[in-house]
């Protein structure tokens, strides 16, 4: 069986262009006096996780262009359902804002009441990034190949564990897509978010873990992680002698991990599209193209229009994958 994470046709990593001329002008103009007064990023994971670190490396620069500070504020808890009803109830004004990534919609297949509702509570305002997953392990860890993996795991039904970003968090369903497809049993350990999770593996108190790529790159190029498996349907820029889960015996596999933003649902449209304007110029920026990429991501910035679209798709493929994959949190 071939199991894919969904992604509408339109996402590929493109970056969207600033808007410009006559039209940039009008939208500047019916945005006049936004932002008042700081912008609050509410981030659903804990710091030190691959949202954490693109949301900051972001709101630097989104504060210098808009001329107020951008605080970044992690919210954890409930595979992010805490952070998301909280930034649901936010005025709809643009100073409050949600980071979050495919467990926006996920959540809604895992959960009986999630506490919002991602077809109708939000806004989209932008795209920030779309990354694969690598499964990691620590290096004194005996598995040296997935192949490794998948035979121990097949000798020990359910007695190895791993650790994701949480309950819902897109490691979450790749891991549980790669078990699937491989036919085994591992122990799911859910942490508050993706930093606490690889902080585990590094000091060995976990053995494996299906990880983001940015937040692991730098321990994985110092050799404090060993990579065994990435979820792109290629091999990964960066880690070029890392396979893919695909090549490594389970053709049709498939995971990718994106990071936006939204917006509570009545903000006014003039303030998303500066917001999706001011971002998608910082992230056309070749530093900050570079910067990212070094993470182990690729920027996009794609138009709002672009992203709701992705998004709606999405939620429709998630509908069908969350109860193949027969998982549930309560």
């Amino acid at each position: 069986m071939m199991i894919r994470a969904a992604r509408s046709a339109s996402a590929a990593l493109v970056v969207a262009c600033v808007l410009a001329g006559a039209a940039g002008g009008a939208l500047a103009q019916d945005a006049a006096g936004y932002p008042s007064r700081p912008i609050r990023i509410i981030v659903i994971f804990a710091p030190g996780g691959g949202l954490d670190i693109v949301g900051r490396i972001v709101a630097e620069p989104l504060a210098a262009r808009i001329g107020q500070p951008v605080i970044v504020e992690n919210r954890p808890g409930a595979g992010g359902n805490i952070a998301t009803a909280y930034a649901a109830r936010a005025t709809p004004d643009g100073h409050t804002l949600l980071l979050s990534t495919n467990s926006y919609n996920i959540n809604a297949f895992l959960y009986n009441n999630p506490g919002y509702d991602a077809r109708k509570d939000f806004t989209p305002v932008v795209e920030l990034t779309a990354a694969a997953s690598i499964l990691i392990v620590h290096p004194g860890a005996p598995y040296r190949s997935l192949k490794d993996l998948v035979s121990a795991a097949r000798a020990q039904p359910g007695k190895i564990p791993y650790a994701s970003g949480g309950n819902g968090a897109p490691t979450h369903i790749a891991a549980e897509m790669f078990k699937k497809a491989a036919g085994i049993d591992l122990a799911h350990i859910p942490y508050k978010g993706g930093g606490p999770a690889n902080q585990d593996v590094v000091a060995g108190q976990v053995p494996l873990a299906m990880a983001a790529l940015p937040p692991v790159m730098p321990q994985l190029l110092a050799g404090r992680l060993r990579g065994l498996a990435v979820t792109s349907e290629k091999r990964w820029p960066g880690l070029p002698d890392v396979p893919t889960i695909a090549e490594s015996g389970f053709p049709g596999y498939s995971h990718i991990t994106w990071i936006g933003i939204v917006a509570p649902v009545a903000t006014p449209r003039s303030v998303v599209a500066r917001l999706n304007r001011e971002i998608a110029a910082i992230l056309s920026g070749r530093d900050m193209r570079e910067r990212i990429n070094q993470l182990g991501a690729e920027p996009v910035g794609r138009s709002a229009a672009e992203f709701s679209e992705m998004l709606k798709a999405e939620y429709s493929a998630m509908g069908k994958l969350v109860p193949q994959l027969g998982i549930k949190v309560d």
